[in-house]
């Protein structure tokens, strides 16, 4: 790399058009210039302009909308100055922030999100999955385009500006859960669990009991994994493939070959004999979560629709 990045550099790292090794190095660049940085963070925003999801942010946040926010910046100084360290002090970061409303809606309107629904929708008809549990749902950028394709999909997160702001854009024809609930929910043929481990610190916690029952899962590949590691956010929680399968292996769900190396999915399965083994000694089951945060942190009771409400900013404040 030059000293600084050309255009044409940012175009290519924003379509992910670069070999593993150019990728990294144009993600050591952006770390480590701030001149580089800014210009990256502009060029997402200019490549976003349009973008459905993008005019629906404008028009949700109103006189709020702040075009050029480098909501990936913020969101790392913000940790760092609340500095939370507790379960209620962890989860009302994520509960409050308008900043990652931001930073899910330019990461997919700019087109640097992976296409991992598309990528994944073979193996989903290949497996005949019916039902969806979108862990981690945030806006919608997977909940809304599986729903879309004839999948029932429950998204699942915190109550939040995110999950308000998919309310909004859907009129409410999503269901959304909090984990915390507590609430029942039918075993879900598969778990979508995208850019979503990261943010766990017990993993097990947080979605053993679903892993227990599920056909498959689907992640983000590992390259796509720690693409996210650029932006200096101190919050994610960084595991090599052997410890994401060691968790995933200790619920009897092993890593598919199916998936074509250029994806940006991968596929865990149950092998047959387990199956059918489920299928003859057990029942059908629910998952029944008990006030266990998507951090996998056990948190005050609260209902699921507090701070949800799905209006726009300015219409609250008239409330």
């Amino acid at each position: 790399m030059n000293d600084h990045l050309s255009t044409q550099d940012l175009d290519h790292y924003l379509h992910r058009n670069l070999d593993t090794k150019h990728e990294q190095a144009a993600r050591t660049h952006l770390a480590s210039c701030d001149h580089c940085w800014a210009r990256w963070n502009r060029h997402r925003w200019d490549r976003a302009r349009g973008h459905p999801l993008y005019d629906a942010l404008r028009r949700y946040l109103g006189d709020e909308f702040l075009p050029y926010l480098d909501s990936s910046r913020l969101l790392a100084a913000e940790w760092d100055t609340l500095n939370p360290t507790t379960p209620a002090e962890i989860a009302q970061f994520f509960e409050t922030s308008t900043s990652y409303l931001y930073n899910l809606v330019i990461w997919e309107a700019s087109g640097h999100r992976p296409h991992y629904v598309d990528d994944a929708l073979p193996i989903l008809r290949r497996h005949n999955i019916r039902t969806v549990l979108d862990f981690g749902c945030g806006i919608g950028n997977d909940t809304v385009p599986l729903r879309d394709r004839g999948f029932e999909v429950t998204g699942c997160d915190y109550a939040s500006p995110s999950t308000a702001f998919l309310k909004w854009r859907t009129q409410g024809t999503v269901s959304i859960v909090d984990p915390r609930g507590p609430s029942t929910l039918p075993q879900p043929d598969a778990l979508w669990i995208i850019d979503t481990i990261d943010h766990l610190p017990d993993v097990e916690a947080a979605i053993g009991s679903i892993l227990d029952g599920v056909d498959i899962v689907i992640t983000e590949t590992p390259r796509n994994h720690q693409s996210l590691s650029h932006s200096k956010k101190r919050f994610h929680i960084r595991r090599t493939p052997h410890e994401i399968d060691a968790i995933f292996h200790a619920h009897g769900l092993e890593l598919a070959p199916e998936c074509a190396p250029a994806t940006s999915v991968q596929c865990w399965t149950r092998s047959s004999s387990q199956d059918s083994a489920q299928t003859v000694a057990t029942p059908p089951r629910h998952v029944v979560h008990h006030h266990t945060s998507p951090l996998g942190l056990v948190t005050p009771n609260r209902s699921p629709n507090d701070d949800c409400t799905g209006e726009p900013p300015q219409q609250r404040r008239a409330n």
